[in-house]
């Protein structure tokens, strides 16, 4: 298993796509890495058949070489920006995630279905709704980059890494989720779960 080269580093650097959003698909057929991709948000694959004509190793979703065309990865872009930033939280782990999602419904059965973090009691905790859902996700998880904490977890038979979990209460990951999105000052729907109190865990930041 091959990990992300120099160039392909700087490429990713280039078009502004955080690690979090790189996903190692090794052994795995397009088929099976765009549902997988699809279902925890990821925008570029690594460890793919290399393309045709440069014989790159990084695809989008949808299984084109954004190399060769960096378009692809503009649209997928888009394509994702709008839906919904939630808020997740697990009591045997005492963690929070920031996540987001196109069906709220269908991510927070896949969160414990898949274990994500190695845990199967996450619940929905907060959602709202943007047409830039993908841009204040973003922004949320590095304002909580001082708490996060990242753990190895299997999917459907191969390791992968939870990198939007957090050692920190529910208000915290709430406050700075509400600074992300007034920070993009677009107009927002907010849904709310009503069941938090169990979920103000410590704010433990990383060493």
């Amino acid at each position: 298993m091959a990990e992300l080269t120099g160039e392909q580093i700087r490429f990713l650097k280039e078009q502004d796509i955080h690690p979090k959003y790189v996903f190692n698909a090794d052994g795995l057929s397009k088929s099976e890495y765009r549902v997988i991709m699809k279902e925890l948000n990821k925008l570029v694959a690594y460890n793919v058949s290399p393309c045709k004509k440069e014989g790159h190793t990084l695809r989008t979703r949808s299984g084109h070489c954004c190399q060769c065309n960096t378009a692809t990865i503009g649209f997928q872009k888009r394509n994702d920006s709008a839906g919904i930033v939630y808020i997740a939280g697990t009591l045997k782990g005492e963690l929070i995630k920031i996540g987001f999602s196109k069906a709220l419904e269908v991510r927070a059965k896949s969160l414990n279905r898949t274990k994500y973090a190695g845990f199967n009691d996450w619940k929905i905790l907060y959602a709202l709704k943007s047409e830039n859902a993908g841009r204040i996700e973003t922004k949320s998880n590095s304002l909580l980059r001082e708490y996060a904490f990242t753990t190895d977890y299997e999917h459907d038979g191969h390791w992968q890494d939870a990198t939007e979990t957090y050692h920190c209460s529910y208000s915290k990951a709430k406050e700075f989720v509400k600074k992300a999105y007034k920070m993009e000052n677009y107009k927002i729907d907010i849904e709310r779960n009503n069941l938090t109190d169990k979920y103000e865990f410590r704010n433990l930041k990383k060493l």
